[in-house]
């Protein structure tokens, strides 16, 4: 994303803002940040005539005319090129605009002197993760846990998953509260006129507590009251402001300031009644405030933006580290610049001790739970892979359920399954299921899979984030008898699962990779199937054409079964057909009828079989399931191959894929053969990941044969693919 990029830059003037750029801003900030609050030009042009005095920096990418990156540095290095975010304490979100990709080394030669680090600060990951920015070297530091809560469905069904904890707390709060002879009562202030007086009481009631007693609360006559007052305002002019305030009689017992943009609602500011504190008003005035979020915003969500501890955690559904995030230019630099620091009191240091990964993983409050069966797990891990099901079968419980009683059942003793839970205040975020053995490199951890399993993924909730994962990749490391490797694999590259397990596998400390491991043919279905055969080959209708006029002369029928009686029978068929085929024995006998089986009680299973003179002559698997129709196995009798009666069972398991299960995609699953090219027009690629323990020697042996693995796959030419026997 580097080509024709040039990178401006130029020192704001606090007094005007962004200036005539704010407009770029906010395009930006709608396009990369969904239109983030506290991106808006509005708050940053607040935070600039505000707390600018210092000098503020202003660097821009531009490509073709077109502004496609913008952020906001400190004027003056911390020494030795080290350049960072200008980043005042109102804004817990660094003003940094850049899309994912995009490459920063014209920053580094544009920045004054020579730029050697680039710090970027308050990361929030979820809008935009800059440690995965191609530079040379990156480096990260958690900065504070940041939680959110998701406003989907009814606020009685967020309450009710709440930990049983919290929701007695509140129910003593609340009772208390009810029993003082004067009502409480909940104002809401929205309207413009109204606001500045709003501002001005939270102000009052902040002033009163223990930040006025240290000199940093927010007062109507200093900077930070001022720049509350702009912003409140001029979002509240737009509909996008909030004040909601806690009241008993006369007394203010808390405020708490928020925005709301595209969905979104930030918590700017609380403050409450020291006063009052047995009644916890902070906590009552959360409750009331998310009970009106749930009415006013369904859908949407409220993001915090605090370093939130475990009482508060326990109001979320999801949280999530914000990062301050270090760009190198050299990818010595980290080291040395780490030894400056520890050499040194003053130099480079950021002064706060940097959260670890164990600190990390116990914030969280997550716990996992290990299960050594499908049968053993609780009905909400299975309700959660039964929604990841929906993707694909691969990941729902039953296909796991066959594959450890066919397969891992009868490996050596020393292959160990888990089925491995997150979960946190009582909800299941995560099912990963794995398998220990011995391999190459000695005890290896591995995806639940082998090559009968053409795609694998770990179920997760929705809005889960890399540090979500930490505990459980902690976890996976920590009790795996110092595995060596840790590999996962197929996965497809291109999902959020394979992103997020990359990159909490690397956050628990292991060095990972990703690795090519097959090709993928499939058809996106856009016609029905005489469409769909008329853009075949001329030479694969004629082929179908004439010889299944040839195949029935001869008294040969086609059937597709689905289950009922003609189960077993067409379980027969396959496994007769398939013995009589070039293929080798199935080391998994019991496998293909136990998911035969599993399909037909599903109703997924499409079975079709060629018969002549009552023998099967071939015999195809297919799974046809939520939309997709997957072809999992196909085979000819070799004694009847001038039949091509494979190929006539594909062209009527296809006819039927799309004429009557009327499915959006067809895929053959895996592998590069050429003849599925014939059926398929389009390819993609199944990947893996492996991860190895750099604190175990064979972990270290699992590294140095990677990188020798991928020079040598850079350098060497690829192969032509190999020819393969195609459904005759």
């Amino acid at each position: 994303m580097n080509a024709g990029l040039q990178w401006y830059l130029q020192t704001l003037d606090p007094a005007q803002g962004l200036g005539p750029l704010r407009a770029d801003w906010d395009r930006l900030n709608t396009r990369l940040m969904a239109g983030h609050g506290m991106l808006d030009g509005a708050f940053v042009d607040a935070m600039l005539r505000h707390f600018g005095t210092g000098g503020v920096l202003l660097a821009r990418a531009v490509r073709d005319g077109e502004t496609v990156a913008m952020l906001l540095l400190n004027r003056q290095t911390r020494g030795l090129g080290v350049w960072s975010s200008y980043l005042p304490a109102q804004t817990q979100i660094g003003p940094t605009l850049i899309p994912a990709g995009l490459d920063l080394r014209g920053l580094f030669a544009a920045l004054p002197g020579y730029a050697s680090e680039l710090d970027l600060l308050c990361n929030d990951p979820r809008f935009g993760d800059l440690r995965e920015l191609p530079v040379r070297a990156v480096g990260s530091l958690p900065h504070a846990l940041t939680m959110s809560v998701a406003l989907k469905g009814a606020f009685d069904d967020y309450w009710a998953q709440r930990p049983r904890k919290l929701i007695q707390n509140m129910r003593r709060y609340l009772r208390r509260l009810q029993s003082e002879p004067t009502p409480e009562r909940l104002d809401i202030v929205g309207d413009p006129a109204a606001m500045p007086a709003a501002v001005a009481r939270y102000a009052a009631l902040e002033s009163r507590g223990w930040k006025g007693r240290e000199g940093t609360a927010v007062a109507s006559d200093n900077p930070q009251g001022r720049f509350y007052a702009e912003v409140m305002g001029d979002f509240a002019a737009r509909g996008e402001a909030l004040v909601y305030e806690l009241w008993l009689g006369e007394d203010l017992l808390a405020s708490r300031m928020l925005l709301i943009r595209a969905g979104m609602v930030v918590m700017l500011k609380t403050s409450f009644d020291e006063n009052f504190e047995r009644f916890a008003p902070g906590r009552v005035l959360l409750l009331r405030t998310l009970e009106d979020l749930f009415t006013r915003l369904p859908g949407g969500v409220v993001e915090f933006y605090t370093n939130a501890e475990p009482d508060l955690l326990a109001w979320s559904t999801s949280q999530r580290w914000i990062n301050h995030v270090s760009l190198y230019r050299h990818s010595g630099l980290p080291a040395l610049y780490g030894l400056l620091r520890r050499g040194t009191r003053g130099l480079l240091r950021r002064g706060k001790r940097p959260v670890d990964a164990d600190t990390m993983a116990h914030r969280s409050g997550a716990s996992i739970e290990a299960y050594a069966g499908v049968g053993e797990l609780p009905a909400d891990a299975v309700a959660l892979m039964s929604r990841a099901e929906q993707q694909r079968v691969e990941f729902g419980a039953d296909w796991y359920a066959n594959l450890v009683e066919t397969v891992y059942a009868h490996e050596p003793a020393g292959a160990s399954v888990r089925f491995l839970v997150l979960r946190r205040q009582g909800r299941v975020l995560a099912v990963l299921p794995v398998v220990t053995q011995r391999s190459g490199l000695g005890r290896e951890v591995s995806a639940l899979s082998n090559f009968y399993t053409a795609i694998y993924a770990p179920a997760l909730e929705d809005d889960l984030d890399a540090d979500d994962l930490l505990p459980l990749t902690r976890a996976l490391r920590r009790d795996s008898g110092r595995a060596a490797a840790y590999r996962f694999a197929p996965m497809d590259p291109q999902s959020r699962e394979f992103a997020l397990l990359k990159r909490a596998l690397a956050l628990a400390g292991l060095s990972t990779h990703a690795y090519f491991a097959f090709g993928n043919w499939f058809e996106p279905v856009r016609q029905d199937w005489a469409g769909y055969l008329k853009e075949r080959s001329s030479k694969m209708r004629n082929t179908i054409k004439r010889m299944g006029k040839r195949f029935a002369q001869e008294g040969g029928t086609l059937e597709i079964v689905q289950g009922g009686e003609r189960l077993e029978a067409g379980i027969a068929a396959f496994q007769s057909v398939y013995a009589n085929s070039w293929k080798n024995a199935e080391p998994y006998p019991d496998f293909v009828p136990g998911l035969a089986r599993l399909c037909a009680r599903r109703g997924w299973l499409r079975l079709g079989i060629a018969w002549l003179d009552g023998v099967p002559t071939a015999a195809q698997l297919w799974i046809t399931a939520h939309g997709r129709a997957n072809i999992v196995k196909v085979a000819y009798d070799e004694r009847f191959k001038a039949l091509t009666s494979g190929t006539l069972v594909t062209a009527l398991l296809m006819e039927y894929a799309l004429d009557t299960d009327r499915v959006t995609e067809v895929d053959y699953l895996i592998g590069d053969d050429p003849y599925k090219a014939t059926w398929m027009s389009e390819r993609r690629e199944r990947f893996g990941l492996v991860a190895y323990d750099p604190l175990t020697l064979r972990g270290l042996i699992g590294l140095a044969r990677q990188a020798v693995g991928e020079t040598w796959r850079r350098l060497r030419p690829k192969p032509a693919p190999r020819p393969d026997n195609p459904p005759a």
